[in-house]
């Protein structure tokens, strides 16, 4: 068997919404002592297989949410923010500074990840990258909530003009619906799609951290 070369990913963490539901910056909001949501998620991006990873994060930000591990691989240069000018306009605006931030990088995949969802973690990463190194034919390999295609996930090239097109408040789920792509869903745990977009999510999600992830 032909061993495929590992392709250059790059991720694409977006942290710049508006936290409308919430009231309150969400990314900065305490999960734990001392662990700031925005940060948990981001810190399994970091410690995976990944190339690089792009915050995108919203020109107010003071990313006071960044765990230490982001500042030092933003020093090394694994890590690199990238200022969303029109966030505000929804995510679909932070998709394509993401995806533009990643094509300067040379980027073969792009890793889409959210920073609500804190119960991600490292093996769910390494299988998406995992398939997307396994079978070049694929246009997106995606993590599968009960078939759905959610993120993380990560877009090929073929995928990347129609993504940096979106308009609004929109992710790239239309997208996966379209029958001229092809792609692999891996199914997960509901838990880890858990997203905390309310008060009562973030409650919830703080007692779930605190019983099950505080060794992340």
């Amino acid at each position: 068997m032909v061993k495929r070369r590992k392709r250059k990913i790059v991720g694409v963490y977006l942290a710049a919404g508006s936290s409308r539901r919430m009231g309150t910056a969400k990314t900065s909001l305490e999960i734990a002592e001392g662990v700031r949501l925005g940060g948990v998620a981001l810190q399994q991006a970091l410690h995976s297989e990944l190339y690089s990873v792009i915050v995108v994060a919203r020109e107010v930000d003071a990313l006071d949410w960044l765990p230490a591990s982001a500042q030092t691989q933003i020093m090394l240069g694994r890590c690199r923010i990238a200022v969303c000018p029109d966030a505000e306009c929804g995510m679909a605006h932070s998709l394509r500074t993401g995806i533009q931030a990643a094509i300067e990088q040379g980027a073969e995949g792009i890793m889409v990840l959210l920073a609500d969802q804190p119960f991600i973690d490292g093996p769910m990463l390494f299988g998406l990258t995992k398939a997307f190194n396994e079978d070049a034919g694929y246009d997106y390999i995606a993590s599968g909530d009960q078939g759905i295609p959610k993120p993380p996930l990560i877009m090929g090239p073929g995928m990347w003009s129609e993504a940096t097109a979106l308009e609004g408040d929109v992710g790239a789920r239309s997208l996966f619906r379209s029958p001229q792509y092809r792609g692999r869903i891996i199914e997960e745990k509901q838990l880890k799609f858990m997203d905390v977009d309310t008060a009562e999510r973030y409650e919830e999600a703080k007692k779930i951290f605190a019983h099950n992830f505080m060794s992340i």
